[in-house]
């Protein structure tokens, strides 16, 4: 584009921002559990938590989230070398809450709460409720003219 110029007029340079770093797949912390109950950490979690192991996890109600406290009691070992474990329970309590498995657990680190937390995309999105939709309310009487 040799002798080509253009103008940037309306471009602020200062500013521009960084993109996020790309990730890869197999860079990403997760959990994730099969329908027969392998309870598995990934990889990229089994560096990122160094050599923790025992966890206390906690489920939210509609089984989104899983929280994996480090420094609470444990109620899930994972294997210290492939970071697995059977939980058919956690598979059976995750269907019923309506989770498809497998399910992965994409997992941040909440220094707030000094946890693990993994937020599943296997769930359907919760009902969206629009005016028409709202319990107790007639579509409006069409008048035939």
């Amino acid at each position: 584009m040799g002798g080509l110029t253009m103008e940037f007029f309306d471009l602020d340079f200062s500013t521009l921002q960084d993109i996020p770093p790309l990730q890869r797949y197999y860079e990403t912390p997760r959990v994730s559990i099969t329908p027969k109950g392998l309870f598995s950490m990934n990889g990229a979690f089994r560096r990122e938590a160094g050599d923790q192991r025992r966890f206390r996890v906690r489920i939210s109600p509609d089984g989104r989230y899983l929280v994996l406290y480090p420094a609470e009691p444990a109620n899930v070992c994972f294997s210290a070398q492939n970071g697995h474990v059977t939980h058919a329970a956690l598979a059976r309590t995750l269907t019923e809450r309506g989770v498809q498995l497998p399910a992965l657990y994409p997992v941040v680190w909440c220094q707030e709460q000094e946890a693990w937390v993994g937020t599943c995309q296997e769930l359907p999105p919760p009902p969206r409720i629009s005016g028409r939709d709202k319990p107790g309310k007639k579509p409006p009487a069409r008048g035939d003219a």
